[in-house]
């Protein structure tokens, strides 16, 4: 395994601001369903007209509501047409140290996803509304069934689980600021700000046997 991680992309068109929390809510927890390789207890999460199913961890959806906020505030002028984030998922492995006999961890990302949001201001007419919403809702349902696809056909890429004890890849979300680049940003959180071995703790259940192989649900009121 290469120390690049695989990356996947998702992007949604002509956003109306007041929909951004429910579409990054609906696509971060349909990731964390399946890349939270634990044993959860599935519930299911109602967002633009859809039915998904997301994990029961509080610690998963803490994190997402604070970067909900985070995001909002990054996008809130209204000059901002685009807001990225970027989710990663690391795990430990042993340090390369060519001039010293000792061996040491760090953690590195195996797997990246970028969420694109392209921003407009709400619709005013009902027309307008109903048109947005169809659309909002369409373009969701495809990005929901593409994540269900790349979970499906890329597998070879997850790391062995080698614990039994917490979650064994830790994970971080990182909002694009309009002050740093794009790929400044991501190389910090590959290099400079992944997470340290020393607070790498997760206190959540156990791993899963299987957990390539969660079931999945996508329900929407136009299936």
């Amino acid at each position: 395994m290469s120390g690049i991680p695989q990356e996947f992309s998702l992007e949604l068109t002509a956003l109306p601001r007041d929909q951004v929390k429910d579409a990054l809510r609906g696509l971060l927890h349909s990731i964390f369903f399946h890349r939270l390789l634990i044993n959860v207890y599935p519930r299911e999460l109602r967002v633009l007209h859809t039915s998904i199913s997301v994990t029961d961890s509080k610690e998963v959806e803490t994190l997402i509501e604070e970067k909900i906020i985070e995001f909002l505030h990054n996008t809130s002028p209204a000059q901002v047409k685009q807001g990225k984030l970027a989710l990663f998922f690391y795990e430990k492995r042993l340090k390369k140290n060519w001039f010293q006999f000792t061996k040491s961890e760090e953690f590195v990302c195996w797997e990246q996803w970028n969420i694109t949001l392209n921003l407009v201001q709400p619709p005013q007419s009902e027309q307008e509304k109903s048109k947005s919403s169809k659309s909002v809702e369409n373009q969701f349902t495809q990005c929901l069934m593409k994540i269900l696809k790349i979970v499906n056909d890329y597998k070879e890429h997850i790391p062995s689980i080698t614990t039994t004890e917490g979650n064994p890849f830790p994970y971080q979300i990182a909002i694009h600021s309009q002050t740093e680049s794009w790929n400044s940003m991501i190389k910090r959180m590959l290099v400079t700000d992944a997470p340290t071995i020393a607070g790498s703790s997760y206190p959540i259940a156990p791993s899963s046997s299987n957990p390539s192989s969660r079931p999945s649900s996508i329900k929407s009121d136009k299936m």
